[in-house]
């Protein structure tokens, strides 16, 4: 995923449940623009040897993952009866669900790498974490999995970018899967957006050349999109570009893909 991303040029951020894990990857794409996200299972020197590895091995941000004190109830694993090995083997999960402020200031104070907090979903966390140095405000709710009944990341977006007001940089996740999806998340005041259930696809379907072309499809996407819209960047964009619209149809996993449900053509 991280080769591919490089490929392409866009960046890749990888977590450290992931395998090969933080060393092997980027021995794998040195070149590779990567930002590294941390469940915290450790004390304060497990975070701080976290931190150091991903500096010395070419990490551009290191991010904080919040929104996981508890792990949720996931319904449709049980459904499965779907067992998550990574849990079964888990330690350390009370060092997540007891991570403070305290965390973000011991990193912010002894290390110089960019600071990403990953699940923030209220104006009032953006503004204590922007009182903390924050670089980057993640704005997430974990692509919907955790809290149910929780507010989209695009429904929260507006209003942390309002607290924000540029003193910090914006990410946003949650469902992205069409060019015109970035395009509204930037036009919302995110500075960049995330894309992990796409390069999911992209890897079942062809690997790190998957990865390439999914985003050659995205930028794609968002070109046509910009170019409709009569701009030429995303710096053009604001909420103006934007309506309020009632779903035609009823969302789900594959709501972005409604041709799959079309019978192909027979000739």
């Amino acid at each position: 995923m991280s080769r591919g991303a490089g490929t392409f040029g866009a960046a890749h951020m990888l977590s450290s449940v992931s395998e090969p894990g933080l060393e092997k990857t980027a021995e794998a794409a040195p070149d590779a623009l990567r930002m590294y996200q941390l469940y915290v299972r450790g004390d304060d020197a497990f975070v701080e040897d976290r931190v150091e590895r991903a500096i010395k091995h070419g990490y551009a941000a290191f991010c904080l993952t919040v929104d996981t004190a508890h792990y949720s109830r996931r319904e449709r694993d049980i459904a499965k009866r779907y067992v998550r090995l990574s849990r079964v083997r888990a330690t350390g999960g009370d060092f997540q669900k007891g991570l403070e402020w305290r965390t973000v200031k011991l990193i912010k104070d002894k290390y110089k790498i960019p600071l990403v907090i990953k699940g923030i979903a209220t104006a009032e966390d953006a503004q204590i974490a922007l009182d903390h140095g924050v670089d980057w405000i993640y704005v997430s709710n974990h692509g919907g999995r955790q809290l149910d009944h929780g507010r989209g990341a695009m429904h929260v977006l507006p209003e942390i970018v309002a607290a924000v007001k540029g003193r910090a940089k914006i990410m946003v996740d949650g469902g992205f899967c069409r060019g015109s999806d970035i395009v509204k998340g930037i036009a919302l005041g995110a500075d960049l957006v995330g894309i992990g259930r796409m390069h999911c696809y992209a890897l079942a379907a062809k690997g790190e050349q998957g990865i390439v072309r999914m985003l050659e499809l995205m930028e794609d996407e968002v070109i046509r999109s910009l170019g409709l819209l009569g701009v030429t960047k995303f710096a053009e964009l604001d909420k103006s570009y934007l309506h309020p619209a009632q779903p035609t149809n009823m969302p789900h996993a594959l709501s972005a893909f409604p041709l799959l449900e079309i019978e192909p053509y027979r000739y």
